[in-house]
């Protein structure tokens, strides 16, 4: 028992240095930490979010959260301030812990999908600017394409509705993508109807580009081309249009069928988008005029006939 004690005691004796350089130890010198994370994430737009950033043990450190977007860095804040050059949408508070850990709130209000999101990094850094440490948090925004999407066109260089049986075609269709990103395809409306066609997109930046080459046949005559975005849980959805076509020596279609059934209530061949239809003088004036003939050529009989009895009569 005495030998335990005595083996013990040796073990505290050579201990206790350690024990008290510890307690002594500036807290500058212990292990730094930062965590980094968002209250709401992702959020929809023109919404609040705030950046949460959790440090330990910072001593004489320096505090710096910056935020990257397309491979730009900028700093927001350094130590204890906004810097001047950010936006007045940005606060930050910061909370002192009973742990003596401190917290930093950095609120975002307005969140706009084109400024705000991207990689935003807590770090701690020396009185020299040296990194000790950083976390990192990226901040996704929920919207949709602005309201002028999606925009169509006729992408070659003739422009002309009218066009020949087996004339090709190249369609273009522009839009913001979104997030979640929309999906995006192209119909087709005329004699051959609701028939889907597929066009290579290409996206860059967060916007679609999809063009559609096709070679019109005479199941084009009168169709129009609808380009159409939308989610698929139905919350989102809008589409623009070419057309209607004219296909030379191409069968006539039943134009008052495929106005009811287009896509994009457009009727003046000319490209426009859902939200701002042009119903001008297309295809119900042509309906229109057609009456009035046919009223006018049933009084030209009647005249006839009221004439052939005076006739008689005399």
């Amino acid at each position: 028992m005495m030998m335990m004690n005595c083996n013990m005691a040796g073990r505290l004796f050579y201990l206790l240095p350690l024990v008290l350089i510890t307690l002594y130890l500036p807290a500058s010198s212990l292990a730094q930490s930062v965590t980094a994370s968002f209250q709401t994430n992702p959020v929809d737009e023109d919404r609040t979010t705030i950046l949460i950033c959790n440090v330990n043990n910072l001593g004489t450190n320096n505090v710096v959260i910056d935020r990257t977007i397309y491979s730009r860095t900028e700093q927001l804040v350094s130590g204890t301030q906004i810097l001047p050059s950010v936006d007045d949408n940005f606060f930050l508070s910061i909370n002192d812990n009973a742990d003596g850990s401190k917290t930093y709130f950095m609120t975002i209000r307005g969140v706009y999908h084109i400024t705000d999101p991207g990689t935003y990094t807590c770090r701690i850094e020396s009185a020299g600017g040296a990194v000790i440490t950083s976390q990192s948090a990226i901040l996704s925004i929920n919207y949709n394409p602005i309201s002028s999407d999606p925009r169509c066109s006729i992408a070659d260089s003739n422009t002309d509705l009218t066009r020949l049986s087996g004339d090709e075609v190249v369609l273009a269709c522009t839009s913001e993508i979104g997030y979640p990103p929309v999906d995006i395809k192209w119909s087709h409306s005329g004699c051959n109807k609701d028939r889907y066609l597929p066009g290579p997109t290409v996206t860059s930046f967060g916007f679609y580009n999809s063009e559609l080459k096709i070679a019109l046949s005479d199941q084009d005559n009168g169709g129009m081309f609808t380009c159409t975005l939308s989610r698929p849980d139905g919350s989102y959805s809008k589409s623009c249009s070419v057309g209607p076509f004219v296909v030379l020596g191409g069968e006539v279609c039943n134009m008052e069928s495929t106005a009811m059934t287009a896509p994009s209530p457009t009727y003046d061949g000319k490209m426009t988008t859902d939200g701002s239809p042009s119903p001008t003088d297309g295809i119900m004036a042509t309906e229109g005029n057609d009456s009035w003939t046919h009223v006018a050529n049933k009084l030209l009989c009647m005249l006839c006939i009221l004439l052939c009895f005076v006739f008689y009569a005399v």
